[in-house]
């Protein structure tokens, strides 16, 4: 098996960025809006030819590359691994679900478009919007994601419309993560390598 790229590092990434942002505001309330567009720009930007360029290259993704390497090195939280296996399991669902793709995939175009013409990937509207499209082509599939945290935390509906975002944010960055060579097999068999890689890009920003 090869040794992980770059590409394939940074999209697993960015899956992790997305999921440490889930749990930051089911915890703690705590948003962080830079992160959080970063993801949201791998969603709804078009695809520019790499992994890098699409979410703005490594020093964008740097909290995801640490969530990575912490993780894959030393797991502290089960609800991660939780949230991590499950996207990984509904990203190949999705793929073979294809009216739920086909109506999700006009949806974010819809939403693409409903960013620009407010020029932010973080409006509430573009978030409850995702939001919405979240509840209805994927929590149908199973598993459903039963995301923990405080109550006050969940229940607050600006909270979460960003949740569900950052779930498909996760799972879009999941499936490109699969596209350019990773797998649960690598994360299995390969997960020295994978730390490895992560840690090296973090050395580099």
């Amino acid at each position: 098996m090869a040794q992980p790229d770059r590409e394939e590092t940074l999209a697993l990434a960015a899956v992790f960025q997305a999921l440490a942002g889930v749990h930051s505001i089911a915890g703690h309330g705590r948003r962080h809006p830079a992160d959080n567009i970063t993801c949201l720009r791998g969603l709804l930007d078009e695809w520019p030819g790499s992994v890098e360029r699409l979410y703005g290259g490594v020093d964008a993704l740097d909290t995801g590359l640490r969530s990575l390497a912490e993780h894959l090195s030393q797991p502290q939280s089960m609800q991660l691994t939780r949230y991590l296996v499950s996207v990984m399991q509904l990203d190949r669902r999705l793929g073979r679900q294809r009216h739920h793709l086909g109506e999700l995939t006009a949806g974010l175009e819809r939403a693409r478009e409903q960013a620009r013409y407010f020029g932010a990937l973080d409006h509430p509207s573009v978030l409850h919007n995702l939001a919405g499209l979240y509840s209805d082509h994927v929590s149908p599939l199973r598993p459903r994601i039963l995301v923990q945290g405080q109550a006050s935390h969940l229940q607050d509906s600006d909270n979460a419309a960003v949740i569900r975002a950052l779930l498909l944010a996760a799972i879009r960055a999941a499936g490109l993560w699969r596209a350019a060579g990773g797998g649960r097999i690598r994360l299995v068999l390969q997960r020295r390598q994978v730390v490895d890689a992560g840690r090296a890009l973090l050395a580099r920003t």
